[in-house]
C-alpha cells in the first residue's frame, strides 16, 4: 500500500480506527458585519498578541517541564518539524522532504530539505536532527517524554541530508513522532544552542519567528525571521504571547483591544463572544480527557472499593452543566474521537452502591484535592466536596500553582488532584505513557498487570483490528479499576478580532498550529 511518499509495505497501512479521527479539525464560524468586505489577499505586517493562561516553563526537551500554553504557542513559531499533517492526517513536508520505510517496517529513512538555516546561522543538516534525537533517546538524559519513543532504538546520519531510525519492531505511531506539535519531540533546536545551554530560556529554531525576549509572568516575544526559507511568509512582524492568569482579565484584554486571540472554557464568554459580530470563533475539539488524578499508593485510595465508591458518586454530566454550562463534552474514555467502544464499564452515579463499598472499607476517607489556583480550580474543589459529603467522604481543597501541582503529582505526595491525559493523532503512545505501571507519566500510580499486557500488545500490534481491540479492553478494565474520574471531554472556543485572518485549523489529534499563515488588517 502506498502512503503519502510512494512508499509501498504492509506497515504502512493506516489503522482502519486512525480514519475515525477526523472530529478534532475546528470549525470556524466567521460572521462579516454587513459594511465589511472580505480583502483581496494578505496584508504584510503588524503585531498580533495572543492571550494566555499559563506561562512556558522552557524550550528544552530536557530541561522544560511542558509545551503548553504560551510555550506550546511560542515553539510553533520559533522552531520546525520535520513534517506537518494536513485534516486527513496525510504527512506535509516541513524540514524533511519524505519519509521511506523498509519493506519489515524496522527501519525509516527520512531525506531532509537543504538550505535552511537556524536563527544563529547554524546549518540545518542531519547532523542536527541527529544532535537533537541521540539526546532525547539517551537514558542518562531522562528525558520526560521518552516512554512516547521507546520502539525507537537509535537514529544515525546515513548522508549530509538524510538520517536513518532503527526501531525495535514496526510501531504504526512512528510518524506522529516527527510530526506532532504539541510536545519537545518533534522541533528541531538549534545544537548550538543547546551546546550553549541556551536553548531553555532564549529558543533557537528555523521557524518563521525568531525569540526576541521572555519576561516570565509576563510576555514572549517573537519577531518576524527576515531570512525564512519559505519566501514571502510569515505575514506578520511580531506575535507577543501575553500571560494573562484571570479569565476575566483575559476577557476583558480581548474585548478592549488589548490582545487580539484568546482561547477560553468560560461559559459566559463563548455565549458572549459567540454572539459579538466583532469576533470570529473556532471551535477546537482535542482528543483526551480532563481528570481528576486518584493517588492509587496512598491509602485510602489504594483500596479500589474507595476509588470504585468515589467513581459511583461522581456526577461528570452534572459537573459540565454546573461549572460549564454543556460547552464541553461528556466522554468515558480518553479516545475522544479517535475509536468509539462498546460498553467500556463507565460507573453511572449509584449513592447507595457507593456508600455500601465505603462502609464495606470500614475507616473514615478523609481527602485532600489539590487544584489550580484559579477560579475554575475552586469551582471543582466546592463540586467534589458536594458530590462526596453524601457518601460520608470528606473532601478538602487546596490550591497551588501549575508548577507546585506538578511537583506533587510526581512525587507521589496528594490524594486527588486535577490534570489532562492530552491528545494526539494515534492515541496508543499516550495511552501507554497514561497507564503502565512502570511509565513515568503514569500520575496515578495504577498497577494492573493485565493492562501492562494489553499495552504491550497494542505497542507491537500492526494489525489496525487488533490494536483497536486492545485499545477497547484497555478502557474497560481501566474503568473498573477506577484509576482516576472523567471531567471532561477536552474542547475548547478560540476567540479572534475580525481584523485577525487565516487562522491554523488543527488537523486531527493534532494542538498547537503554526501562526505563519496568519495575517491581519488592524
Amino acid at each position: 500500500m502506498s502512503n503519502s511518499f510512494g512508499v509501498r509495505h504492509r506497515f504502512l497501512s493506516r489503522p482502519v480506527f486512525s480514519l475515525l479521527l477526523l472530529g478534532a479539525l475546528a470549525a470556524a464560524t466567521i460572521l462579516l458585519p454587513s459594511h465589511q468586505q472580505p480583502l483581496a489577499g494578505p496584508l504584510y505586517g503588524g503585531t498580533l498578541t495572543t492571550a494566555h493562561e499559563i506561562d512556558a516553563s522552557g524550550f528544552d526537551a530536557i530541561k522544560g517541564r511542558s509545551l503548553i500554553s504560551a510555550g506550546r504557542t511560542a515553539a510553533n513559531l520559533i522552531m520546525e518539524k520535520l513534517f506537518e499533517r494536513d485534516e486527513k492526517g496525510k504527512l506535509i513536508p516541513v524540514l524533511g522532504l519524505s519519509a521511506t520505510a523498509s519493506e519489515d517496517g524496522t527501519t525509516w529513512t527520512v531525506k531532509l530539505r537543504r538550505g535552511v538555516h537556524f536563527h544563529d546561522g547554524t546549518p540545518f543538516n542531519a547532523d542536527a536532527v541527529v544532535h537533537h534525537w541521540q539526546r532525547l533517546l539517551d537514558p542518562k538524559n531522562r528525558y520526560r517524554h521518552r516512554i512516547l519513543l521507546r520502539p525507537i532504538q537509535s537514529v544515525e546520519k546515513s548522508g549530509d541530508d538524510e538520517v536513518r531510525f532503527q526501531l525495535n519492531h514496526p510501531w504504526l505511531p512512528f510518524t506522529d513522532a516527527l510530526s506532532s506539535p504539541g510536545g519537545y519531540t518533534a522541533f528541531i533546536p538549534s545544537p548550538a544552542a543547546v551546546d550553549q545551554d541556551i536553548q531553555n530560556r532564549s529558543p533557537v529554531g528555523t521557524g518563521p519567528f525568531v525569540f526576541k525576549e521572555w519576561k516570565s509572568g509576563d510576555r514572549i516575544v517573537a519577531t518576524k525571521n527576515p531570512a525564512y526559507w519559505r519566501p514571502g511568509k510569515p505575514y506578520l512582524d511580531q506575535v507577543v504571547m501575553r500571560v494573562i492568569t484571570d479569565h476575566e482579565s483575559r476577557y476583558a484584554a480581548l474585548v478592549s483591544g488589548q490582545v487580539d486571540v484568546m482561547v477560553t472554557d468560560r461559559p459566559a464568554h463563548v455565549e458572549k463572544l459567540s454572539k459579538n459580530p466583532n469576533f470570529t470563533k473556532v471551535v477546537l475539539r482535542f482528543r483526551g480527557a480532563g481528570i481528576l488524578a486518584l493517588n492509587n499508593t496512598k491509602p485510602p485510595l489504594d483500596d479500589v472499593r474507595v476509588r470504585r465508591a468515589l467513581a459511583l458518586a461522581w456526577d461528570q454530566k452534572k459537573y459540565i452543566q454546573a461549572s460549564f454550562k454543556n460547552i464541553l463534552p461528556y466522554t468515558e474514555t480518553w479516545f475522544g474521537d479517535a475509536l468509539e467502544c462498546q460498553d467500556v464499564n463507565y460507573r453511572e452515579p449509584n449513592l447507595e452502591k457507593a456508600k455500601a463499598l465505603i462502609t464495606a472499607y470500614g475507616k473514615p476517607v478523609e481527602l485532600e484535592y489539590i487544584h489550580s489556583a484559579t477560579n475554575r480550580g475552586r469551582e471543582a474543589g466546592v463540586i467534589l466536596q458536594q458530590m462526596m459529603k453524601p457518601i460520608g467522604v470528606a473532601v478538602h481543597p487546596v490550591p497551588l500553582d501549575f508548577p507546585g501541582i506538578m511537583k506533587q503529582l510526581f512525587s507521589k505526595q496528594y490524594d486527588i488532584s486535577s490534570w489532562v491525559i492530552p491528545g494526539a493523532y494515534d492515541m496508543g503512545p499516550i495511552t501507554m505513557a497514561q497507564l503502565h505501571s512502570k511509565s513515568p507519566w503514569n500520575v496515578s500510580r495504577y498497577t494492573n498487570g493485565e493492562v501492562d499486557a494489553l499495552l504491550g500488545r497494542l505497542q507491537a500490534a500492526t494489525d489496525p483490528e487488533a490494536r483497536k481491540r486492545a485499545m477497547c479492553d484497555i478502557a474497560r478494565k481501566t474503568n473498573a479499576d477506577a484509576p482516576f474520574l472523567y471531567l471532561f471531554g477536552r474542547q475548547y472556543y478560540l476567540f479572534a478580532g475580525k481584523h485577525v485572518h487565516h487562522l491554523p485549523q488543527p488537523a486531527p489529534g493534532v494542538e498547537g498550529r503554526p501562526l505563519t499563515e496568519i495575517w491581519i488588517d488592524k
